[in-house]
């Protein structure tokens, strides 16, 4: 929903005159805020091109497609609800790897006592102090 706002706001922006406030603010960069050392300025057309890219829209031609406020509308509900979807799907699909983990830990058995560990930092300790019970060498 969000997503569907931001892009419908972008569109209407595109649409206005070159001089209106939040038109210079869209292709403006930032002056202050926090980025990362050594990293280019953020600019809202960035942070842009990345949710257009998400909703699968062509980052070059959006601004075309934007002229037509009809066509744009259509193009904004098919990408965001297939966004939605595929969000939705990637993270109940995430939380079933989480609750159900297809594979079971691999047993850690000791080489002198057959003992079963949990981890494999586990077995070394183990297997250190089972060395030096039994009178190997290490």
């Amino acid at each position: 929903m969000i997503v569907k706002s931001r892009l419908r706001w972008v569109g209407h922006v595109h649409r206005r005159d070159d001089h209106r406030l939040p038109k210079i603010v869209m292709y403006s960069e930032l002056s202050s805020g926090y980025r990362e050392r050594g990293a280019p300025r953020k600019r809202y057309q960035d942070s842009l091109k990345r949710t257009l890219s998400a909703c699968d829209i062509d980052v070059q031609g959006w601004s075309d497609l934007a002229t037509d406020r009809s066509a744009w509308r259509c193009r904004i509900q098919e990408a965001t609800t297939k966004f939605e979807e595929e969000r939705i799907t990637a993270a109940n699909n995430k939380r079933l790897r989480r609750d159900n983990p297809t594979q079971t830990p691999t047993p850690h058995p000791c080489r002198h006592c057959s003992r079963i560990c949990r981890a494999r930092i586990g077995l070394i300790s183990h297997e250190r102090a089972c060395r030096q019970r039994h009178g190997q060498p290490p």
